[in-house]
């Protein structure tokens, strides 16, 4: 299988993109006169889900990076699929919070886990798309 430079580029991105949005804060409470940041990435009890996605991630760009195709497709959806319940999820939570009455903010890492959700399925569909096996040179 010939390697994707361009496809392995946009994997790249989707995986940059991600892990930005893994890292910066996804919500801020404010709540009974206490102020809490909390990132999917270093948050207790919400780190190994973070880190899962991150994997996930990591795994797509790694089978870039090697050329294979299906392994892309399967870990981009399977990055995607975390990012996007993680996101529904928290969401749903939050909602809750205010309506005890709590302050929330949602954070620039909340906006960038549903685009890294996006973006990396959409680079490993385009990966799949644009990488030519062996048959397809010859």
């Amino acid at each position: 299988m010939k390697k994707n430079p361009i496809g392995t580029i946009i994997v790249l991105v989707a995986t940059v993109v991600v892990f930005l949005g893994l890292c910066l804060p996804f919500y801020k409470v404010d709540a009974f006169g206490i102020n809490m940041t909390v990132s999917l990435l270093y948050a207790d009890g919400v780190q190994v889900i973070g880190i899962i996605w991150a994997v996930f991630a990591v795994l797509t760009l790694l089978f870039a990076l090697i050329g294979k195709k299906v392994p892309v497709l399967i870990f981009g959806i399977l990055a995607s699929l975390g990012l996007f319940l993680s996101y529904a999820l928290n969401n749903s939570t939050l909602d809750e919070y205010e309506s005890l009455g709590a302050f929330v903010e949602k954070g620039t890492g909340n906006t960038l886990c549903l685009a890294g959700a996006v973006v990396i399925l959409i680079a490993a569909i385009i990966y799949m798309a644009t990488t030519k096996t062996k048959k397809d040179a010859e």
